[in-house]
């Protein structure tokens, strides 16, 4: 026998072990596998908070730049003679504030340079440029794609607007932008490295970009343009860059009010090279557990059949103790109604030997609910008060209707007797006075909870009601001033179309 129960812990060993392999091993997948898709939504994540981080700059840039145009148009005067010291003084405060890199230019319809900040100026000819034709042709204000400075060879962005002087455009103002300024906006999101941010203009020229590119591009034929924005305004997608070739996860959002989408891309491959990175951790840390796990399956089995054991010997002392338990509520209980018959036999009033015989009962009410109903921790409130209200009803053999509104809640056990007396003096009152010669009584009891611990006890009567300051204060009254104080409550009695009794108390 013993050799079997050795032979069947063994097998039992092997199984929970195998099982136990086979779940964390799952376990482990399931959640490498969740790591990789939280990875993915968190690059998508970061992608869209920085592409939104580039739609506020480049809004910011728009705005700085239709600014300052117009506040150079303005310092020019109607003569557009830019040389004058006023007139220079003028626009070096128009120009206040621009960012570093940031240079204005004033041209004549010639292509002649009137007016600059740059100090590296050259007679360089610029009629070819749009920002020059497009002011020229009648554009109000015109943004530029990616260009080459043919100053220094930079890359540049540039805005203009034609200078309207008798109804002709007498020049076109000028402000250019290094497009490294975005740079300093790529430093400050702290993305991965290899993540890039682009300013991109609506019909798919490059603006700007960091790092940048090798020169102009041309975007119009990419998925941003072909399937995404006619889709939805802002957004997140994957895909290989058409100007490095690197595949990243890519944030785009239009700019109100301008012609720019802001587009920001997270590289993948920095992404999941982190992802491996911290999987590695973590198995290193996993496999040594899953070792030990398995090593102590064998003897978490042996502890188990042990703790069966033990829970068996528990399982018996617990349905003595239950059957204990039981027997002493029972007992209780067969007092109480001893005493009750004791009271019958002794010459007592009628009414002093039903007040008392009626709180008897509803004490012995309680333990036997809780013997017949196995509950000691807690009780049902909606067939507790019930087994209470329903014989102080019938002994008392009034016509009276009963309701009972109690809703589906517990009550501890140690304020069922306090709430048992409570609703025994308070239902006997109405039995007793309020029915005087009536036949069409009737008592609503309800018991709402207020919140986890508290409840609402409301019992009513349609009787003829009673003027407070005229009742006696009795034993009845008493102790029901005494369980309410037991129950941690409060009460209240209102007399219209009868007596209602309130009172809040707490039930566990």
């Amino acid at each position: 026998m013993l050799a079997k129960l050795v032979v069947n812990s063994t097998r039992i060993a092997i199984t929970f072990t195998i099982v136990s392999v086979i779940f964390f091993a799952l376990l482990i997948g399931i959640l490498i596998h969740q790591w990789f898709r939280d990875t993915e939504d968190r690059a998508a994540a970061s992608a869209i908070a920085a592409a939104h981080a580039v739609k506020i700059n480049t809004g910011w840039i728009v705005e700085v730049a239709e600014q300052a145009l117009h506040r150079m148009d303005l310092a020019l005067g109607p003569d557009l003679a830019p040389n004058r010291n006023d007139t220079l003084e003028r626009i070096e405060d128009a120009l206040a504030g621009l960012p570093p890199g940031a240079k204005a230019y004033i041209i004549s319809p010639e292509g002649r340079t009137l007016y600059t900040t740059d100090p590296n100026i050259a007679d360089t000819d610029i009629r070819d440029r749009e920002y020059f034709t497009a002011p020229m042709a009648g554009a109000d204000f015109f943004a530029s794609h990616l260009m080459i400075s043919r100053l220094d060879g930079s890359q540049i962005f540039a805005f203009s607007q034609p200078l309207l002087r008798q109804n002709r455009v007498a020049g076109v103002a000028v402000i250019s932008f290094k497009a490294d300024l975005l740079g300093d906006l790529l430093a400050s999101l702290a993305l991965y490295p290899g993540s890039t941010i682009s300013i991109v203009r609506t019909d798919g020229m490059l603006v700007a970009r960091f790092p940048p590119p090798d020169g102009p591009v041309d975007l119009k034929d990419h998925v941003l343009f072909t399937e995404h924005l006619p889709r939805a305004e802002s957004g997140t997608y994957t895909t290989i860059s058409p100007v490095d070739g690197i595949e990243r996860t890519v944030g785009y959002v239009r700019v109100p009010d301008t012609d720019f989408i802001a587009v920001a891309s997270v590289s993948m491959a920095e992404t999941m090279s982190q992802f491996w990175g911290d999987v590695r951790s973590v198995l290193l840390i996993v496999m040594p557990i899953a070792l030990a796990l398995t090593i102590a399956a064998v003897g978490i089995v042996r502890l188990l059949q042990k703790d069966g054991r033990r829970q068996f010997e528990l399982e018996k002392a617990l349905e003595t103790n239950t059957m204990m338990f039981k027997e002493i509520h029972h007992r209780v209980k067969n007092n109480l109604q001893s005493m009750q018959s004791l009271i019958r036999m002794q010459a007592l009033p009628e009414t002093v030997k039903k007040d008392i015989e009626s709180r008897f009962a509803a004490m012995s009410a309680v333990h036997e609910h809780m013997y017949r109903h196995d509950a000691y921790a807690a009780l049902d409130a909606r067939s507790f008060i019930a087994s209470i209200v329903e014989p102080l009803v019938e002994a008392y053999g009034s016509p009276v209707a009963l309701e009972m509104d109690v809703a589906e809640m517990t009550l501890h056990h140690e304020r069922a007797t306090p709430i048992a007396l409570l609703l025994t003096e308070v239902v006997t009152n109405a039995l007793k006075y309020a029915f005087l010669d009536r036949t069409d009584g009737k008592v609503a009891v309800s018991l709402q909870p207020l919140h986890a611990d508290k409840a609402m006890l409301i019992v009513s009567d349609n009787g003829s009601g009673f003027r407070q300051d005229q009742t006696a204060q009795g034993m009845g009254s008493r102790i029901i001033q005494a369980m309410v104080m037991q129950l941690e409550g409060k009460s209240s009695y209102t007399v219209r179309d009868g007596v209602v009794f309130s009172a809040e108390i707490m039930v566990r």
